[in-house]
């Protein structure tokens, strides 16, 4: 597995080539972010430091030092992989003819063979040719733009919404209602992945709290359960989780929700003392007070929170 940082500044080096005439409009940045999701699970908080890149032209130096970066974060079999794989996609998305692409590929796995500081100029045209190409598909609705940003700050919602379009299903809730759902089941999936396991038991305690919770369908609840599960396997950013929680929820709500977490947490055998420390920052990151916690802990008995 390719360093984080390493990936990370890949990320930056592609931003900063974009800048490249000094100007990017608002439908190249869209373009951009869309290119930057074939880097490999990208957080919200490393999304946040790429779009400080994108705000503003990046200097000569500043793209010096991403490129010097990169080159030196080059230093296993895996992290060459990533970064001919990633730019490989590059020049495959803008419909060059085989020939062509095939040539540009072979100069840019020469650069990352040789740690050639010719990468960046052998990079900058595949890459605008990319982004223009996809600059035209960008209607005034911001659709596309409102899916990149769900990857990234609601990331159970996006995928249940393929889903959902895969089986040819329709929510039977409003729109915001299922995002707060989808925001609630990630925290949820959290409590349970404490002890880097999801048992059927705590499974069905996140269901049934959905469907009874939110009113939900059986077969909904179910759905957003089982991906809740898969994104938390992957990892889920609880920044953006509690944060957007926050936004669409009173306080009375995450009071209720903080009780719901002891449910789970208790849902196989006793609450450990490591998943009332998990559900303490939750609480907290949910702008919850001590008090708020104590009288969600106190909602499970003594004997089965391991005396805490």
């Amino acid at each position: 597995m390719a360093d984080k940082e390493f990936v990370l500044n890949l990320g930056k080096l592609m931003v900063a080539a974009a800048w490249a005439d000094g100007k990017l409009e608002a439908k190249e940045i869209n373009a951009l972010k869309e290119l930057l999701f074939l880097l490999p699970e990208i957080s919200g908080e490393e999304w946040m430091k790429l779009e400080l890149y994108m705000e503003s032209s990046v200097s000569e130096e500043e793209i010096q030092e991403l490129l010097s970066r990169v080159l030196s974060g080059i230093t296993t079999k895996e992290d060459k992989a990533l970064a001919l794989s990633t730019l490989e996609k590059l020049v495959h998305i803008d419909g060059e003819k085989k020939d062509a692409e095939a040539a540009v590929v072979e100069t840019l796995r020469q650069d990352i063979d040789a740690k050639s500081t010719g990468l960046l100029a052998h990079l900058g045209n595949p890459l605008r040719r990319a982004i223009s190409s996809r600059t035209g598909s960008y209607g005034n609705d911001g659709g596309r733009e409102s899916r990149l940003e769900d990857y990234i700050k609601n990331t159970v919602y996006y995928q249940l919404v393929s889903e959902m379009k895969a089986r040819g299903l329709t929510f039977s809730l409003p729109d915001e209602d299922i995002r707060k759902v989808c925001l609630a089941a990630g925290i949820m999936a959290r409590v349970a992945w404490v002890d880097k396991a999801f048992c059927e038991q705590e499974q069905n305690s996140i269901s049934r709290a959905l469907a009874e919770g939110w009113q939900l369908p059986e077969e909904e609840a179910q759905l957003i359960m089982e991906i809740s599960h898969q994104r938390i396997m992957k990892g889920l950013d609880f920044v953006q989780l509690s944060k957007g929680f926050c936004a669409c929820t009173t306080v009375s709500e995450r009071k209720a929700f903080l009780k719901g977490l002891f449910s789970i947490a208790n849902a196989a055998g006793k609450t450990s003392s490591a998943e009332i420390e998990e559900i303490r920052a939750i609480a907290k990151g949910l702008e919850l007070g001590h008090q708020e916690f104590i009288e969600a802990k106190l909602t499970i008995s003594r004997e089965d929170r391991s005396g805490l």
